[in-house]
């Protein structure tokens, strides 16, 4: 009989506090406000280094810039400066100083390329993320609402013209029979189908084109609204399509949060009906140990796969 090690059962308890991430109560399509969701928690787990950009450990130890996690980063600190009256001004600053870091590292195909691997998926380094590319998009449009500088705006624009690209083609889209997307996370040969970093990246091409006036979004919304049975594990959610383990609690949150925004980002009653049902497993504390120690054994399966 295998046994589960302790430093899994300690991580599958700590797993058992709920941390949500609030909606707000008024959500502006076109992203002129705050962020859908309140990111500030999220926030709290990055520091920014010497030069004032989030940096990240790798997978060897060593930090690196990541785009995801700068975007959230710059997100927290934008909603706090619009409700912090006192220290608006320095959440400010902190937002635009991820949002002028992100703007000046993006390359010429309008993406950032991860110079890490990931294992899970077998990637290499040299992989783009339909998450940060959206992501960038959300930060992009509040840092022109802020700023009036152009230069936001084309890089929002080249942030999601090389999102929606093929998967094939160097982008980040994997689009079914009937041309409709799924914005992948992670880009690598099978789909995953991840999927909080899809809503992510739903929300700021909904944002944009809410500005432009594309459609894209709903193709999007359409397609994921359909697939939304996967994910549910009749007890709890899974993180992706690929894996069959179920989320953590922290993720599972995350994507009730994600999911009643897209409620009403793309007026579909699936998002709403199903971040109720998937919130009221939470109440359930069987439901809670029967989630923290399925995720235990499969991460303990996986690393020894």
């Amino acid at each position: 009989m295998n046994r589960i090690p302790l430093s899994l059962i300690v991580k599958a308890v700590r797993d058992l506090r709920v941390r949500w991430c609030p909606v707000e109560a008024e959500i502006h399509p076109d992203g002129r406000g705050r962020y859908p969701i309140n990111l500030t928690w999220a926030g709290r787990r990055f520091r920014p280094g010497t030069d004032g950009v989030v940096m990240v450990a790798g997978p060897d130890g060593r930090d690196y810039y990541n785009p995801v996690s700068a975007c959230l980063y710059a997100l927290a600190n934008h909603t706090q400066a619009h409700r912090a009256a006192d220290r608006g001004d320095g959440h400010l600053a902190a937002f635009l100083g991820q949002a002028s870091h992100l703007r000046l590292s993006q390359d010429a195909s309008g993406g950032w390329l991860y110079p890490v691997p990931v294992a899970r998926s077998g990637v290499a380094p040299g992989w783009y993320s339909a998450m940060a590319q959206g992501l960038a998009v959300s930060v992009m449009l509040r840092a022109h609402d802020i700023s009036g500088e152009q230069s936001y705006l084309d890089a929002a624009d080249a942030a999601n013209a090389l999102m929606l690209r093929p998967l094939g083609s160097g982008g980040c889209t994997d689009y079914d029979d009937c041309g409709r997307p799924f914005l992948e996370e992670c880009s690598c040969d099978f789909r995953c189908h991840i999927l909080n970093g899809a809503v992510f990246a739903m929300i700021g091409l909904r944002e944009l084109e809410a500005r432009t006036g594309g459609h894209v979004h709903l193709s999007a919304a359409n397609r994921l609204a359909a697939q939304l049975g996967g994910y549910d594990l009749g007890y709890w959610s899974r993180y992706d399509l690929r894996f069959g383990g179920p989320a953590t609690l922290a993720y599972h949150a995350l994507h009730v949060s994600l999911l009643e925004a897209a409620s009403q980002l793309f007026a579909d009653r699936t998002f709403g009906d199903t971040a109720r049902r998937w919130r009221s497993y939470v109440r359930h504390p069987g439901n809670r140990l029967r989630a923290a120690s399925g995720k235990a054994r499969f991460v303990l399966g996986e690393s020894r796969g």
